[in-house]
């Protein structure tokens, strides 16, 4: 690192653009002090900026049209844009995911400058995203620095970035040793526009080659952040609408994920974007496998983040299909996405492809930026190296209690706690690595084999022991206090207000190596769970998550037990939420018992209603579980009189609806025990418990008509009641 004498932020600022132009890369500007100065510091460098694109992030203390200012939380509604400099105020809040996505529209040559408190006070400082973290009772002097330490040190022995400090610290980033060996337009010399490398272009050619060519032979196209991805989506899907194509749909995560596909299909659209546009749709995925709505051709961007329940159904009724994911980033993780997806297209597409688009789009390769976008963000962790000929087991592994202080000086198990949790679950993003170490709340226990390797990791959450003062207002949704959402779910959506005094554990995460699975690891992570709580006087453990059939079995078989079930689809992954209980204590018992109770007597209605749509296996899986309280609940018990009525339903001698309530009784029972195969279940939940018409129910179960399906139903219910009788 070289260190000449600096006149003036101007002058640093004028030396790092001339080196950031030469190279294509972009480089990173830390000014380090208090806010007046830091704020004095980016001001001065104003003109060594001019007649370049100026983004500020924070508040505007410019004061100057030229200079475009937003809120951090508006970066990702950025992504697709190109920006010459970027200000990243973050006096006004580190919010690490509107840094991890406006670093990548920061194009070559260009320059950030992140202004913070002095290196060695940041920890200390009272950062607005503390906000986010506070949990009831917390204050903010309740929530931890160690996040910020650990990005103060980073920055201190980086060779990645500049160092400005109001002390007088001047640390200049070298150059780069061979600026010649990539200049900027070296790559557009063979790319035809609009594409700007030869991943690009490849990536466009071979979208047309799905739609052009055989059917069945869906694309996967992986790429790292800024590698224009999304925007080889755009590009072709623009092109395809110009050769005459009737229909594309594009889904994402979200609408703004979808944000950098439209803006580049409208740029190759131009003058005829007004009447081709309305042949481009979005569709969130939830309401795309609901609807299945016809289309040419189905692009999936930011596959990684999907569920792989709806892309596996995208696959099975689409014949023309592109997924696109990014490999590392806060949009989900590549190697995820394979590891969960590629069996699916073995076995249903075995003539698939895969494209791995290389070449930065906006900057040269090895880009001191990104890499420290990656380092402080994890964005590139992975789980520990296992060879697939070790033998893992449970009864070799360690049960440790992990704190936030022990990671911090634990570089390497905090990558590989953070890999398994981007590995396990779609929705992970950079912020969940700053709540991993700052939220207050936040027990991490883990499984460790001999060489000290994270094999299993388990997130919760702290919640309940609230002050029985609010408990009225709770009850009765007129208050809720950040955090503790199990309590406050059983006070105010069960009426169970003795809820919020009771202490739980929420279980937020379970993630398992990916070479290590289907061995029992998550069960006895779960089980050291409940034996650790047991003598901390805790009184229940919990969990919420998206219902799917394989997931109620592993809670089930955990001992958890349903207590509620939400009424509303999540978005992104289409599935209805699901919590579920283990009591721990004998109030806990008391109240376990109570909201189960409570969770069957909603979900008669429900299922009628506002879950009609819940998928039969979820329903079946859920009515097995509520056994023990529907065997010895009056409201499901058979007298000799029912029983005549269901003999004569059963034989034909009166009709499905005029006895339709002792048969919802008798639906009830045969779900409860469980001992039903899966064609049986959809005619009896999606018949009898989720009163669907008889034509759906034809239709969804393979009769012939309403008259086939009737018999069905007869038949069915007089072997299950035939069996109910014997058993009995």
């Amino acid at each position: 690192m070289s260190k000449p004498t600096i006149a003036s932020a101007c002058e640093l600022a004028r030396l790092l653009k001339s080196a950031a132009r030469l190279s294509g890369h972009r480089r990173l500007l830390v000014c380090s002090g208090d806010v007046d100065w830091c704020k004095s510091q980016a001001v001065e460098m104003i003109p060594a900026l001019a007649g370049e694109s100026v983004l500020l992030i924070g508040e505007d203390f410019f004061g100057l049209s030229i200079i475009e200012v937003i809120a951090a939380k508006e970066c990702l509604s950025r992504l697709g844009r190109e920006y010459q400099n970027i200000i990243f105020n973050a006096f006004t809040g580190f919010d690490v995911d509107g840094f991890g996505a406006i670093s990548g529209t920061l194009c070559a040559g260009g320059l950030m400058v992140l202004l913070t408190p002095a290196l060695d006070q940041w920890p200390y400082f009272h950062d607005p995203e503390h906000h986010r973290m506070l949990v009831y009772p917390q204050q903010l002097e309740d929530v931890t620095g160690w996040y910020l330490q650990r990005l103060s040190q980073i920055i201190q022995v980086s060779d990645q970035l500049s160092l400005f400090t109001q002390s007088g610290t001047v640390r200049i980033q070298a150059a780069n040793n061979n600026p010649d060996k990539n200049t900027p337009n070296e790559k557009d010399e063979t790319v035809t526009a609009p594409c700007k490398t030869p991943s690009q272009m490849q990536a466009v050619r071979r979208i047309h080659k799905v739609f052009f060519g055989h059917r069945r032979r869906p694309l996967v196209l992986t790429a790292d952040r800024g590698r224009g991805k999304s925007a080889s989506l755009g590009i072709a899907a623009a092109q395809l609408l110009l050769a005459g194509v009737e229909q594309i749909t594009i889904t994402a995560p979200s609408r703004s994920t979808a944000d950098v596909f439209f803006h580049h299909a409208a740029q190759v659209l131009g003058e005829q974007h007004a009447t081709l546009s309305d042949r481009l749709q979005f569709i969130a995925p939830d309401d795309l496998v609901q609807t299945l709505p016809a289309t040419r051709l189905l692009l999936v961007d930011e596959a990684a983040a999907i569920p792989t329940p709806l892309l596996e159904k995208m696959l099975s009724h689409y014949s023309r299909i592109v997924y696109a994911t990014t490999i590392h980033g806060y949009e989900g993780t590549g190697r995820g996405f394979a590891l969960r997806f590629r069996k699916v297209l073995d076995s249903k597409t075995p003539q698939w492809h895969e494209l791995r688009m290389v070449e930065p789009v906006r900057w040269q390769p090895e880009d001191p930026l990104e890499s420290f976008v990656f380092r402080t963000l994890l964005l590139n962790a992975v789980p520990a190296v296992i060879d697939k000929s070790e033998n893992i087991s449970p009864e070799q592994c360690t049960f440790r209690q992990i704190s936030s202080e022990e990671l911090m000086s634990n570089e390497d198990g905090l990558r590989q706690i953070f890999g398994l949790l981007v590995l396990a679950h779609y929705q992970t993003r950079p912020f969940d690595l700053r709540h991993l170490l700052d939220g207050g709340n936040i027990e991490i226990c883990g499984l460790v084999d001999h060489q000290e390797r994270f094999i299993a990791v388990l997130l919760a959450a702290r919640e309940g022991g609230i002050d029985s003062a609010l408990a009225d207002d709770i009850w009765m949704g007129r208050r809720r206090v950040r955090g503790h959402i199990l309590p406050q779910s059983l006070s105010n959506h069960l009426g169970l207000p003795e809820a919020i005094l009771l202490k739980g554990l929420r279980v937020i995460r379970i993630a398992v190596h990916p070479d290590c699975q289907r061995i029992g690891l998550g069960r006895t992570l779960l089980d050291k769970l409940q034996h650790d709580a047991s003598h901390k006087n805790i009184d229940y453990l919990g969990t919420v998550f998206g219902a799917t059939g394989d997931l109620l079995e592993f809670w089930g078989d955990s001992s958890y037990v349903p207590v509620r079930v939400g009424l509303s689809r999540d978005a992104a992954s289409g599935n209805h939420s699901v919590m579920m209980l283990r009591p721990l204590s004998l109030p806990a018992l008391r109240l376990t018992r109570k909201a189960h109770k409570k969770c069957l007597a909603q979900l008669q209605w429900l299922l009628m209603d506002e879950l009609k749509g819940l998928d039969v296996g979820v329903v079946a899986a859920i009515l097995a579980m509520m056994e023990p309280i529907i065997r010895i609940s009056d409201d499901y018990a058979l007298s000799c009189d029912h029983q005549r009525e269901l003999i004569s339903f059963t034989e034909g001698q009166r009709q499905y609806e005029n006895c339709i309530d002792v048969i919802k009784k008798a639906a009830f029972r045969i779900l409860g025990a469980g001992d039903i195969n899966t064609s049986d279940a959809r005619l009896l939940v999606s018949r009898v418990i989720q009163n669907h018409s008889w034509h759906q129910v034809a239709k969804a179960c393979n009769f012939s008509g309403e008259k086939q399906a009737r018999q069905g139903l007869r038949e069915l219910i007089s072997v299950k009641n035939r069996q109910h009788l014997s058993a009995g």
